[in-house]
């Protein structure tokens, strides 16, 4: 009796065992549907975000059910709608990095423009659209401060142990225009004179052109007619009596490369840029590029063109404080 017992109930925990795995595998299939269907949503509901770069004309902004004028720089979700009249054309900027201009007259609601926040083949400088968004929808910081953050640098011909420091940014100077652009140095020793040197890029050991000066820089202005559009040059600058074998560029473009250069960064702007925006735009490529004389050229004028854009403003001082510009 017992044996067949044992035989009667061996099958029933199989059995039970069967269902068990069986609701177990319901379960898992449940839960990973729910995982998907929770990452799907978060998918939906993620917004693109944006920023007004640029506009012209009668361009306005709704958001809850609010018209206000557009201003450059403001911050935008996908709920707001951007109005045009006829003549009027907006650039924003979406989720830092694509930008994308909107010409014809009507209105536009955001949320529609999803593909055009997908970065593609854009000529417009990625550094400086990410510039830009930074200073723009950051609050902490001084605007226009960190704008080495977003370049590239170039790095010295020599680095030697001596008093006199000098800015990386300006370890390769592009000069074509400006005279009243300085370079400048650190000293990490009370003096009272400095020795600038200028030497030709084939004779190292001759300076041509050397001069005393009582203060921390020297304006371009002061030897610019010594030197020759096309060339480049070495200069250095040291405590009066000492030396300082670190050496840096001094490329000295002829108007004629430096227009060439500077119509192909016009042309890296969005379908439409204000003249400030793209004053500021090109200020920053140019910095970027070592041309700072021509920088400091686009910064005024941008400050000049929209004195009421507080980066502009802020940007143009920091520039000044950076390249010792009184």
């Amino acid at each position: 009796m017992m044996k067949k017992f044992l035989k009667k109930e061996q099958p029933k925990k199989k059995k039970n065992h069967h269902i068990k795995f069986d609701i177990k595998k319901k379960h898992m299939k449940k839960l990973t549907f729910l995982i998907l269907a929770s990452c799907f949503t978060i998918a939906a509901v993620a917004q693109n975000n944006f920023l007004l770069y640029s506009f012209k004309g009668n361009v306005s902004v709704v958001e809850n059910n609010v018209e206000t004028k557009a201003k450059v720089g403001k911050p935008l979700n996908s709920n707001a709608t951007i109005k045009l009249t006829a003549g009027a054309a907006a650039t924003l900027i979406c989720n830092e990095a694509a930008m994308f201009t909107l010409t014809k007259p009507g209105t536009y609601a955001l949320k529609n423009f999803g593909d055009s926040c997908k970065v593609s083949s854009n000529s417009v400088s990625s550094n400086y659209v990410k510039y830009v968004w930074a200073q723009m929808t950051k609050s902490s910081g001084a605007p226009g401060s960190n704008r080495k953050a977003y370049m590239n640098n170039v790095g010295a011909v020599t680095r030697s142990i001596n008093n006199i420091w000098v800015d990386p940014r300006l370890d390769t100077v592009n000069f074509s225009s400006g005279d009243s652009f300085p370079l400048s140095w650190k000293s990490y020793a009370e003096a009272k004179n400095f020795e600038f040197f200028l030497y030709s890029s084939d004779n190292i050991s001759q300076p041509i052109f050397k001069t005393t000066v009582s203060k921390l820089k020297i304006p371009i202005a002061d030897f610019i007619n010594k030197l020759k559009p096309g060339n480049s040059y070495f200069w250095t600058a040291a405590i009066k009596g000492e030396e300082n074998e670190e050496l840096k560029i001094f490329n000295y473009v002829s108007k004629e490369a430096f227009a060439q250069i500077e119509k192909e960064m016009k042309d890296q702007g969005a379908a439409f840029e204000a003249p400030a925006e793209q004053a500021y735009r090109l200020a920053f490529m140019l910095e970027d590029a070592h041309y700072l004389a021509e920088a400091y050229q686009y910064y005024t004028k941008a400050a000049t063109l929209d004195p009421a854009n507080a980066l502009y403003r802020a940007t143009l001082m920091s520039f000044k404080k950076d390249y010792e510009i009184k």
